[in-house]
């Protein structure tokens, strides 16, 4: 894992003094909820003012002076005061392995940004490799008492996840979601943990530290490290779950309560990210959420042979229904990493299934049988966490010779930068330039 720096972005600062608990804050500097925040951050964008320019002398007096055009200036000005407690707090988190990123710092996760717009986490507290937050995944959600079957299943679309390079995103609670997540690091699968609580404690639990410092694993919270359970806490941070994904897939929901449910009928509601249902007892949850809109999934599909493509595409995972995924009436987008990835056309030729082909041994760009377009997209999936070249080679059950020649056709291309000791290889990350207070589009 690496070492987490005390640096934090000027308007991070400025946001974890009006939003961070920073210890236990006197009654007149109750930290600004989402909500207060979003009050202020408006009225800094109409002032064509930052987060940051908080942190001076002249921004202060024209909150002072803003009078009744911003209602909260009072308590904007005692939070801000709070630079000692910031200090203390941030050197804590810093022990401990933590890093932290408000909604303006430029690394921000942008799935957050544009999927929740205005609802997006003020700040986001986080542990591990902070670049697998834009890499997508399957969300993997459900009840803390599922039973068996629900586990065992959970179990098998983790180990399928791991094996094809999907990252797992899913919440940590106890029953489904703990076990998403820990089936998916045995297998040294990536796993994206989004946590309503304790996140300090997670950061150093034996059970997760040696993938954090694999660089295969990202715990983020919404809420303060040290923070208890809270039911409420536990629906919000549902959001993040979906946002950060590029599918989600319920396996089992209380009918109309709980968190799982609550989450899955928003997503339905907000069309973040497709909704895949297990299909269960009719008089579940599951079911209504199927009846809702859902895409109803079995355990067949876990006995055909799912090309990564097919998965992200939602054909293969959904071939045990009889919706019309094969034959759309209109086309359809998966957004992956930072790509759009569109369905084929109805008369377009299948593409070929990088599973079932057989390996081209050279790399020769004019080669109309060149599998390197289509197979890069899932290794730079996988190489959001550096990899050796055996690595990618046992992932994806390639030759090594094969693997080195993609790899170094990458380089070449600057899609992969090489690390040494050991030689490793690290997808590069898209650059994020210009960062609003809001996004273009605001949420109902």
């Amino acid at each position: 894992m690496s070492v987490t720096s005390h640096i934090l972005h000027p308007d991070t600062q400025a946001i974890l003094l009006l939003c961070g608990s920073l210890g236990r804050p006197r009654a007149s500097e109750s930290p600004l909820t989402l909500g207060e925040y979003n009050q202020v951050a408006q009225w800094l964008q109409q002032q064509d003012l930052r987060p940051a320019n908080l942190l001076e002398p002249e921004g202060i007096t024209r909150v002072q002076t803003a009078g009744t055009e911003l209602p909260l200036g009072e308590r904007v000005v005692s939070l801000v005061a709070r630079g000692t407690a910031l200090a203390l707090a941030v050197e804590n988190w810093t022990h401990k392995g933590l890093w932290v990123v408000g909604r303006s710092d430029p690394r921000y996760p942008q799935r957050l940004r544009t999927r929740l717009g205005r609802y997006s986490p003020p700040i986001l507290y986080g542990v591990g490799e902070r670049s697998l937050l834009d890499s997508g995944g399957l969300a993997i959600v459900g009840s803390r008492d599922a039973d068996e079957e629900a586990l065992d299943f959970t179990r098998a679309v983790s180990l399928a996840c791991a094996r094809q390079g999907v990252a797992v995103v899913s919440g940590g609670a106890r029953g489904v979601d703990s076990e998403a997540m820990q089936s998916a690091l045995d297998c040294e699968g990536i796993v994206l943990g989004v946590l309503a609580d304790s996140l300090a404690r997670a950061a150093v639990a034996g059970k997760y530290r040696p993938a954090l410092r694999a660089g295969r694993m990202v715990l983020v919270s919404p809420y303060d490290p040290e923070a208890g359970f809270n039911t409420g806490n536990a629906m919000n941070r549902n959001k993040a779950i979906y946002a950060l994904s590029d599918f989600a897939l319920v396996v089992s929901a209380s009918l109309a309560k709980g968190g799982t449910w609550e989450g899955a009928i928003e997503n339905l509601r907000r069309s973040w990210v497709p909704l895949f249902v297990r299909s269960a007892d009719p008089h579940s949850g599951n079911q209504r959420l199927i009846e809702k809109g859902g895409n109803a999934v079995d355990r067949t599909v876990l006995t055909h042979t799912v090309s990564l493509d097919s998965w992200l595409n939602g054909r293969d995972l959904a071939s045990a229904t009889p919706l019309p995924f094969d034959s759309p009436t209109q086309p359809v987008a998966a957004v992956v990493t930072d790509m759009i990835v569109p369905a084929p056309a109805e008369s377009a030729p299948a593409r070929p299934n990088p599973e079932t082909v057989e390996p081209v041994l050279t790399a020769d760009r004019d080669d109309p049988t060149d599998l390197f377009p289509i197979v890069w997209p899932h290794i730079k999936r996988a190489l959001a966490a550096a990899h050796t070249e055996r690595e990618v080679a046992e992932l994806f059950q390639l030759e090594i010779k094969q693997t080195q020649i993609w790899l170094r056709r990458a380089l070449d291309l600057g899609h992969v930068r090489k690390l040494n000791k050991p030689v490793r290889y690290v997808a590069e990350e898209s650059s994020i330039l210009a960062l609003p207070l809001f996004d273009s589009h605001d949420e109902d």
